[in-house]
């Protein structure tokens, strides 16, 4: 049996990054570009002729019920999941629905027993986010907006004025920690301070682009669009261990957070990423 492979026409436009990817049954959820893939199979059937034909449709069903299956697994925060914030706002749930309906197909593969495998992959950014998305994170009126088409603060912006090279983003190193992506991370001080919260996030970017996005490479997070040309680089001391399961930043990186008077300005437009440990890869147990 061998597999013919028709390429779908996705598009994707953001810098190529190491992509963090969570494995599922089914599928997986890419938390770098924004992505949440599915597959589903089908089975030829036999028409009144006798002859099998290839049932692409049926395929394509049974992804689109799987992606449903996968968005409904992510964790907007701690141990809050899509699936049971949904459960209780028929909204959110159809609007979930028609996320998936909406997908484009990504690969397709036929066996030469006319067997069909489908991808497919829809954003969770834009209107997805905005049905999970907690209320609170709400728009934030303009404060020393950047430069339209740059990443760089106004200079008129404090830090400029006084001839430091502002900061044009956040990058968070989280490697040696057990942090598990979610659409709505919190950064907290030692002592409980919200650093990076609703408060300073607008709600146009945070469904635009998400609330942060995650990496497994240093390098290329240094190198990314989101963070600008000058981020400022900060390492997470520990995670709360609580339902929030916020990421907790020492005295001393908060301080320097504070200092950075632009900081309202990146942390408003999401302009920030996490570096963690790439998943580790489960392990499939073979048939003796």
């Amino acid at each position: 049996m061998f597999w013919i492979v028709v390429l779908g026409m996705i598009m994707f436009t953001e810098k190529a990054l190491p992509q963090y990817r969570q494995s599922l049954e089914n599928g997986y959820i890419d938390w770098t570009t924004g992505f949440v893939t599915a597959t589903g199979q089908a089975a030829p059937e036999i028409n009144a002729g006798g002859t099998a034909v290839a049932m692409p449709g049926s395929a394509r069903t049974c992804a689109t019920r799987n992606l449903i299956a996968i968005l409904k697994q992510m964790k907007i925060s701690g141990d809050l999941t899509v699936g049971e914030y949904a459960s209780t706002h028929d909204t959110i749930l159809a609007g979930i629905e028609t996320v998936a309906q909406d997908a484009g197909v990504r690969r397709q593969m036929y066996t030469s027993a006319l067997d069909v495998k489908v991808w497919v992959a829809a954003t969770f950014y834009g209107g997805f986010l905005q049905l999970v998305l907690p209320d609170h994170i709400r728009q934030i009126p303009k404060i020393n907006e950047l430069k339209q088409g740059s990443a760089e603060p106004a200079e008129n912006t404090p830090s400029a004025a006084v001839g430091a090279k502002p900061y044009t983003g956040l990058i968070v190193d989280a490697r040696r920690l057990n942090v598990e992506p979610v659409l709505y991370p919190t950064i907290v001080s030692e002592q409980g301070r919200e650093i990076y919260s609703s408060v300073f996030i607008s709600r146009e970017f945070a469904v635009q682009n998400g609330v942060c996005a995650y990496v497994s490479d240093m390098d290329q997070a240094l190198a990314s669009d989101r963070a600008g040309s000058n981020p400022l680089l900060l390492k997470a001391l520990r995670t709360t261990g609580d339902k929030t399961g916020a990421i907790v930043m020492s005295m001393a990186d908060a301080k320097t957070l504070d200092r950075a008077t632009e900081r309202h300005t990146f942390l408003k437009k999401c302009r920030v990423i996490v570096v963690v440990s790439p998943p580790v890869p489960k392990k499939v147990r073979r048939a003796r």
